[in-house]
């Protein structure tokens, strides 16, 4: 791959989250790339075309773990706090959970630290309070928020404008070519803020990579396997007749364009959504190669307007079967594991 330094798109972020131990015992379908030695290539080929940040989660498997046993001083590491349980960001539950990522990734510091969906067992006024004492002890440079509604993106920047607190800067949502309800109230309120916005699905789970079809049975240890929890998430989340009649009107598209679909998709989030330059797109891969063409494709330029208009097409097709940019009732129920302290 040839490496555009004048690449001017949105940031790119590497996703950490099928990222694993060796010898895991977690589910197959969700720890994708195993060992620290399998995961150094993905670090290497990221940092050497010019990119540093990296996302995990303290919910995602083994992945700070794997990233604890790899040289990270060049990059950026980024993490979040997942509200388990109801009362999971209040004053003593918060910052124990973040201190166990810390720990997990032997760090001092991380850049982002992400509050990963509402905690509806807390006050956000106590939730705020608790994040800049984090923040005053240097613990995290950025604060972020992920899977939050407008409205409580507003309510919480406005509790830390009024008190003195760390302001959110960056917030992380679901957003690409055919789930775009992010678009209507979201994204003007992150302006209005001045918060960066993050992408993470950019290819709606691989969907928009073209290798599945609805018809087909799913393979078991892959992502949409139906036997494993992730893996039904995923079927929740995006598998439904809709979607793939709208990624099937893609295909054809692209098709009929001479560029594949998956080139089509992120070349769409880097020209034709509403992402700027401060903005960013999270990519995961299962092999360097995945890695490298999805950046590749992200230096490509603008679609031609057929292409651009198939996508608004199928967007409108799978509109009835998208889920809200704040991921509806499957990821409130979502425990992962985690308990009190």
């Amino acid at each position: 791959m040839t490496l555009n330094k004048n690449y001017d798109g949105p940031r790119i972020i590497l996703g950490a989250m099928t990222f694993g131990l060796e010898d895991t015992t977690l589910d197959a379908s969700a720890v994708r790339v195993r060992g620290a030695s399998n995961v150094a290539p993905f670090l290497e080929t990221f940092h050497a075309h010019g990119h540093v940040e990296i996302d995990t989660s303290r919910v995602y498997l083994d992945s700070e773990a794997v990233l604890s046993q790899l040289p990270t001083e060049n990059f950026k590491i980024s993490t979040k706090v997942f509200p388990g349980f109801d009362g999971a960001h209040d004053a003593e539950q918060l910052p124990k959970q973040f201190r166990k990522s810390l720990e997990t990734l032997k760090t001092n510091k991380v850049d982002i630290l992400y509050l990963h969906r509402p905690d509806f067992g807390t006050p956000f006024e106590i939730t705020a309070k608790a994040v800049n004492d984090l923040y005053k002890e240097g613990l995290f440079e950025r604060f972020g928020l992920s899977n939050f509604a407008a409205w409580q993106v507003a309510c919480i920047y406005e509790i830390c404008k009024r008190n003195g607190y760390v302001l959110p800067s960056v917030y992380q949502g679901l957003y690409n070519p055919i789930t775009r309800s992010i678009q209507t109230e979201l994204l003007p309120c992150l302006r209005h803020y001045n918060i960066s916005l993050y992408a993470y699905y950019p290819v709606a789970g691989g969907l928009l990579t073209g290798k599945y079809k609805f018809a087909d049975d799913v393979v078991v240890g892959t992502r949409y396997d139906p036997t494993t929890a992730f893996g039904k998430l995923f079927r929740e989340r995006f598998w439904n007749s809709l979607t793939f009649e709208g990624i099937q009107l893609l295909e054809k598209a692209a098709q009929a364009n001479n560029i594949s679909l998956l080139d089509a998709t992120l070349r769409w989030m880097r020209h034709h959504s509403g992402l700027g330059a401060n903005d960013g797109i999270i990519l995961g891969a299962s092999s360097v190669s995945h890695l490298e063409a999805n950046m590749e494709a992200l230096q490509g330029p603008p679609l031609p307007q057929a292409m651009v208009d198939a996508f608004d097409q199928a967007c409108e097709i799978i509109r009835p079967a998208s889920e809200p940019y704040y991921r509806g009732p499957q990821m409130h129920r979502l425990s992962y594991g985690l308990k009190r302290e």
